[in-house]
């Protein structure tokens, strides 16, 4: 009897641990897109959130800038991307990719009521406002990279910038998240990074943990946000 619990156990177990572990291996990837300059043949592997929040992640590589919005609030979901590709504020090309009928659009602008306009959506993902205002992970922005560099405490020198991290209250030894910023030869890095965040007495894990991923960007709003942040510390 005690065998037949044993491998009932085990049988169970295992496929929720594949299942977890699969998740988790998922979630990684997609995470690890944002590292890289991103395409249109990604937009379909970018997820549909289980709780159907929205995500909002500004990335600026080198000469070029991408928004990308998960809009899951209205009748047809749908993964946005806008592309800025000589970082001027205009918009190149925008692509939108629907999951639940796996079609790909490229209409003249972007369709989701979640976009305002180029600029104002960048200043928003960095400053925070447009996670507070809709059904989104409120992932760590600039206040609370400010917030750190008032106190001049967890930060630390790297390369050419600056790490700031956050710890939990209740973990003194665990990151919640972390941040970088930093220029070099007239280009500059800013990485907003939310492993999780508290909800009541719930963890909240973003399904992508990157909001903001800025390397040798020539942007004008990543510059002015970096040229700020340089102030505290210099």
């Amino acid at each position: 009897m005690k065998k037949i619990k044993k491998v009932m156990l085990k049988s169970i177990f295992f496929p929720v641990f594949l299942f977890t572990a699969l998740l988790y291996a998922q979630d990684f990837g997609v995470s690890d897109y944002i590292l890289n300059p991103m395409t249109i043949d990604r937009l379909q592997f970018m997820p549909v959130t289980r709780d159907f929040r929205n995500y909002f992640i500004l990335q600026s590589i080198d000469d070029t800038t991408i928004i990308i919005i998960g809009d899951f609030v209205g009748a047809e979901k749908k993964i946005v991307m806008i592309i800025d590709n000589e970082s001027n504020n205009e918009i190149d090309a925008v692509h939108e990719w629907y999951p639940d009928t796996k079609k790909l659009i490229s209409p003249r602008k972007p369709t989701t009521n979640l976009f305002s306009d180029l600029e104002t959506m960048k200043r928003d993902i960095i400053s925070g406002k447009v996670f507070e205002e809709n059904y989104a992970y409120k992932m760590r922005s600039l206040k609370s990279l400010e917030e750190k560099l008032e106190q001049g405490s967890d930060r630390f020198k790297y390369r050419h910038g600056f790490t700031v991290k956050l710890y939990d209250p209740d973990k003194p030894n665990t990151i919640m998240s972390d941040y970088f910023f930093g220029r070099k030869d007239g280009r500059y890095d800013l990485i907003f990074k939310t492993d999780y965040y508290r909800l009541y007495h719930s963890i909240i894990r973003p399904r992508i943990i990157y909001s903001v991923y800025c390397n040798n960007s020539k942007d004008p709003v990543v510059k002015e946000t970096v040229e700020n942040l340089v102030k505290y510390v210099e």
